[in-house]
């Protein structure tokens, strides 16, 4: 099966969080998961699939779009 994400998608979220000073903590507590699976996610020792990027979109208040090929 095709992903449907981006080949850059954790370095795209990666960089959202950076531009607007959003804290892995903070988000990874509105995710409901630890710091630690959030940084695996972001740095590629878990899986970033488009479940993820739906869920970080939605707490966010973003488009999963930015994602998406």
């Amino acid at each position: 099966m095709a992903s449907v994400l981006k080949d850059n998608a954790r370095a795209l979220a990666k960089q959202y969080l950076r531009d607007h000073g959003i804290k892995q903590s903070w988000l990874a507590d509105k995710l409901r998961i630890s710091e630690p699976t959030l940084s695996g996610r972001l740095n590629g020792r878990y899986k970033f699939d488009a479940d993820f990027a739906v869920a970080f979109s939605k707490a966010l208040g973003i488009s999963p779009d930015i994602f998406l090929k």
